[in-house]
């Protein structure tokens, strides 16, 4: 009897070690299978993110920073904030989280269009973990920025300063700050990739004038500040191009000199929208300008006029097409307001400074002449992004 009891003591904790093996094993296949629904697909995100639990950064005993990154994010780490935008669709609410950085002592705080868009209540939280609410001022779609206001800043909260954009070079050290999958202040590093970067997301109408980073960003960065190596900030995130839905080394932000531009319009309540002309189009070159006898070398030839656009109103006449050739020649936009027109991007980048409603006056070649074709601007209608 004795000895029936020794063996079930020994068999008993052998069946519980075997239990927890079997039990971590299938915990481990269950999470590998998450990892890999998460993964799948291919996209350009707006990264504004789910908002998980809170997280808040642990706190680091207070020394002096000997890097880049740590010396950025003890002087203006507590700029940085957590945007949290509760949607109600009448059934449940849906919470999304981004980020946002305060520019002004009077409570101002820049954020992403996108992680606002459509939302019913906005709070911030800031690095101290005191959460206010907030208000939204303005928005400025087609640069994708809003303007927030709170009642009052915490104790303790510094204000970020808006840097010279233009001044930024390839090559140049930068640090972002956010809130990616909801990780209240994590700080990256990098360096800006390009500048005055195009980038045309699937489905979305064509952005101009982008700062491009290596610097990892992910969901839920988006609307923080992107800050040069002197701790000023030279940009907003707003987007990444991705595989995976995470951070691959190619991150877009809106200049600085941007943001500052729009800002005294947002302060106002300005509900600013992109503007639509409603071509696809091509450059011209130096080749087809020689091919079709052109005297300039430089606009933009209008491959498409979308039916029922501004552009179609104007009677703006597109290429006649073969596949992919141009067999002959239908408009070409040569300036924009009497200036010249560079080429597409040089187009959507000046179209996109003005406000559904406007009128602009493009100079077009036609037939080999010159004509003024005056165009009132539209919005961009939600399928074109």
């Amino acid at each position: 009897m004795e000895q029936r009891s020794s063996v079930r003591q020994r068999i008993l904790p052998l069946l519980v070690v075997i239990g927890f093996l079997i039990a971590g094993v299938i915990g481990g296949l269950a999470g590998a299978s998450l990892a890999g629904e998460r993964g799948a697909g291919r996209s350009t995100v707006s990264i504004a993110v789910t908002a998980p639990a809170e997280s808040h950064p642990q706190p680091v005993a207070e020394v002096q920073a000997t890097t880049v990154a740590g010396q950025v994010y003890q002087r203006y780490g507590k700029a940085v904030v957590d945007v949290i935008a509760q949607t109600s669709n009448g059934f449940f609410d849906e919470q999304g989280a981004g980020s946002g950085v305060v520019i002004d002592q009077r409570g101002l705080i820049v954020t992403a269009a996108h992680v606002v868009a459509g939302t019913s209540t906005v709070e911030i939280r800031f690095g101290t973990g005191e959460r206010v609410s907030a208000q939204v001022l303005g928005t400025d779609e087609a640069n994708d920025i809003a303007l927030l206001r709170v009642d009052r800043l915490p104790e303790g909260v510094p204000v970020a300063v808006l840097g010279d954009s233009d001044r930024v070079q390839v090559g140049d050290v930068v640090v972002a700050i956010g809130n990616p999958f909801g990780l209240s202040g994590t700080v990256t590093q990098g360096i800006v990739s390009a500048v005055n970067r195009s980038w045309n997301p699937p489905g979305d109408r064509l952005r101009t004038g982008l700062i491009q980073t290596d610097a990892p960003i992910n969901p839920g960065n988006s609307g923080g500040p992107l800050f040069d190596a002197q701790g000023e900030v030279i940009g907003i995130t707003t987007m990444i191009e991705s595989p995976i839905r995470g951070n691959v080394g190619i991150g877009f932000a809106v200049p600085s000199n941007t943001v500052k531009r729009v800002l005294p319009q947002l302060e106002q309540g300005a509900q600013l929208e992109p503007a639509w002309l409603g071509i696809s189009g091509t450059d011209l070159d130096a080749q087809r300008a020689r091919r079709f006898g052109l005297s300039v070398d430089r606009g933009v030839i209008v491959l498409s006029v979308v039916p029922g656009s501004p552009a179609a109103r104007a009677g703006l006449r597109p290429a006649q097409m073969s596949g992919l050739d141009i067999t002959q020649l239908g408009d070409v936009i040569v300036a924009i307001d009497g200036q010249p027109v560079a080429g597409m991007q040089d187009l959507a980048a000046r179209i996109g400074a003005h406000q559904p409603g406007d009128t602009v006056e493009l100079t077009v070649l036609r037939d080999g002449r010159q004509q003024t074709v005056r165009v009132t601007l539209g919005r961009w209608p939600q399928q074109q992004g």
